[in-house]
């Protein structure tokens, strides 16, 4: 070893010596390890990320699934005296929902059960559920791979009630200990020291893709989504109601088995023209959309009336371009993503926080301004037959078809009338 070597290496014992407590001191206080498929709780990103977070906590996913905390989040009136409600509120120890309708839990042997009568929020009552069978009805096979973050199938547990922030961008622990890294003032007296060196720039390079960020609708449908996967567990073949071990990023695994339109016999989840009529199916309906096609039918249907097909048309076609900076766009070959979810729906709840009009046209008009344009000026009749100020885009594209909450009250899981 050469006199600089000797210097360095002295140099970075005496601080590795003398802040090596803090680096362990932190490590336990923040609750890392060195799990590359540990999740740490979206409190974690609260840390950095604040906005998003407050914005993504008025929303209805952290709500999903709760524990009691205060009487005030049980929604359901106990003063109506009712024969379906045998138990009282001091007995809930879970509630799930908010919006539409809540459904009360409580832990037995383990394992969370429903009580046997929900509140409808819209119609303000109490209606039986699960009244026979709720024994067969345990949460974790039916209800907590999408009403919790981190649901293992194996051994039931999760990591956070609700639908977290590692829900949707994967297990945090190597984003929030990277981070720490960083930022931390103990961590970067012995990081600087590499500062010059290449092998650790590599390292750290290599790691800002520590969290996943995906604009695939199929993030989205790992939960909005009906169907099952079955597991052996133990010598038994257990069927959940919903995808398992799903990878943000990634489309939901061959395993999982949406419901069809022919297991349907009973006509519950469709109407005769194959649109949804239940919760949970706006994935499949979302799938079939020409919006879904819009990125495949630029590149094979383009129309020779609308000139040559350009990287600018993907500004409607495509929302990896949409969401790119400015100045890392991809071109029409290099765009991966049709029109997705998060192109009209801000995941973090951003836009319902912030922006007072979340369904006016302006989302439409967007991408659609030169239709309305070109329609109108064919029949020289405006658009649509009602006041502008009267009626929405949606009001007539996405009829609300879909029975929920005691009322028809949610849309047509984002088909167009123009899909139907």
């Amino acid at each position: 070893m050469n006199k600089s070597s000797q210097v360095n290496f002295n140099h970075h014992f005496y601080y590795v010596s003398n802040f090596l407590f803090l680096h362990n001191d932190s490590i336990i206080k923040n609750n890392i390890t060195n799990d590359s498929d540990h999740y740490v709780t979206s409190k974690k990103c609260l840390d950095c990320h604040q906005t998003y977070y407050d914005a993504w906590n008025d929303t209805m996913h952290p709500k999903m699934f709760k524990v009691v905390d205060k009487e005030e989040e049980i929604l359901g009136n106990f003063a109506i005296n009712s024969p379906l409600v045998s138990f009282s509120k001091s007995d809930i120890e879970f509630v799930i929902g908010s919006k539409w309708e809540q459904v009360y839990a409580r832990m037995i042997d383990g394992e969370y059960y429903p009580f046997t009568a929900k509140w409808m929020v819209l119609t303000q009552q109490w209606v039986p559920y699960k009244v026979n069978n709720w024994k067969e009805t345990p949460l974790s096979v039916k209800c907590n791979g999408c009403h919790t973050t981190g649901f293992n199938p194996q051994t039931y547990e999760f990591s956070e009630f609700g639908i977290g922030c590692e829900a949707c961008h994967g297990p945090g622990n190597n984003h929030v200990q990277n981070k720490m890294i960083e930022s931390s003032i103990q961590c970067s007296f012995c990081h600087n020291l590499f500062e010059n060196n290449d092998s650790e720039k590599e390292n750290i390079e290599s790691n800002v893709s520590d969290i996943i960020v995906s604009y695939k609708s199929a993030v989205c449908g790992q939960c909005h989504s009906r169907g099952s996967q079955s597991v052996d567990n133990e010598h038994m073949n257990i069927k959940f109601n919903f995808p398992l071990e799903y990878i943000p990023g990634t489309d939901i695994g061959s395993n999982f088995k949406p419901l069809t339109k022919n297991q349907d016999k009973k006509g519950k989840y469709w109407w005769g023209n194959n649109i949804s009529k239940n919760r949970h199916q706006e994935y499949a309906d979302f799938a079939r959309s020409k919006h879904a096609k819009s990125l495949k039918n630029l590149k094979e249907k383009h129309s020779e009336s609308c000139g040559e097909a350009e990287d600018s048309c993907l500004q409607c076609h495509s929302t990896d371009y949409r969401m790119a900076d400015k100045d890392h766009k991809p071109s029409l070959s290099e765009a991966k993503e049709g029109l997705t979810c998060i192109t009209c729906h801000n995941p973090h709840g951003i836009d319902k926080k912030h922006i007072r009009d979340t369904v006016g046209a302006h989302k439409c008009e967007e991408c659609h301004a030169n239709s309305l344009s070109r329609s109108t000026a064919k029949t020289g009749k405006a658009h649509f037959p009602c006041p502008a100020d009267k009626v929405k885009c949606a009001d007539c594209h996405m009829p609300k078809i879909v029975l929920t909450g005691g009322e028809f009250s949610l849309r047509s899981g984002c088909r167009s009338s123009c899909d139907i």
